[in-house]
């Protein structure tokens, strides 16, 4: 003999059980670090926590946004930072540097040539553009890379939207390696040099040597002559 619950004892069942399985957790969108500009979100599990915050795109005094302690980023701006800060880039050749129009489309062309990259945002007026790709941790998230050419100088913000935290991490996992990696090739095709920072006596060079103890722009965005080298990232904020 077979029992057989009626239908709406059955659906009661159902119901119960359903309830038991833990539900997914929900999205928790505003502000997770730093200002309401970066516009971050937040979706965590039980094993992970994934923060995505969309910082691009230009201040409105015109400025490229910095780098924040949680976020694997490197930026020109980020001169408190030192484990994530760049110096910026300029030209070499006496072509480009009196031609800024040629040194642009230097640039463009630079940029176009990376693998995995592709521009999305580009003003020929401003000399702002940016570029996405896919991120190297986590694998599925996305890179924006930024640069603003500016009195013959090139400025430029290269970071991951997402920092993921594997539980029961702090921190989010490491992912500077990437920014270095990219950042490299691009200056390296380009054939253009690291501006370096002030050396005067009030400069910015001192103050960052002295507060940090790092002596050269150089080592702050982990190259040497040698090749390439990535310095142990600590943060300071």
């Amino acid at each position: 003999m077979r029992f057989v619950l009626p239908n709406a004892a059955l659906a009661t069942v159902l119901s119960f059980s359903l309830n038991l399985a833990p539900a997914p957790a929900p999205a928790v969108t505003g502000d997770i670090t730093g200002d309401v500009s970066r516009r971050c979100s937040k979706i965590s599990t039980p094993s992970a926590t994934t923060v995505t915050c969309l910082g691009f795109g230009l201040s409105p005094d015109g400025r490229i946004g910095g780098c924040a302690s949680d976020q694997a980023c490197i930026a020109t701006s980020a001169v408190r930072n030192p484990s994530k800060y760049g110096p910026p880039w300029r030209p070499v050749s006496a072509a480009e540097k009196a031609d800024v129009a040629r040194a642009w489309r230097s640039l463009i062309a630079a940029v176009q040539e990376e693998p995995g990259l592709t521009i999305v945002d580009q003003d020929d007026q401003a000399r702002y553009l940016r570029a996405s790709g896919k991120s190297t941790i986590p694998s599925e998230g996305t890179d924006d890379v930024e640069f603003i050419l500016r009195d013959g100088n090139l400025l430029y913000r290269s970071a991951t939207r997402q920092s993921l935290y594997l539980y029961p991490l702090q921190q989010p996992v490491d992912n500077q390696l990437s920014h270095n990696v990219r950042l490299s090739a691009i200056r390296a095709r380009l054939g253009w040099e690291e501006a370096g920072l002030p050396t005067d006596g009030e400069g910015l060079a001192d103050e960052m040597s002295q507060r940090y103890g790092v002596p050269t722009a150089k080592r702050w965005f982990g190259l040497e002559l040698g090749g390439m080298r990535v310095d142990e990232d600590v943060d300071t904020d």
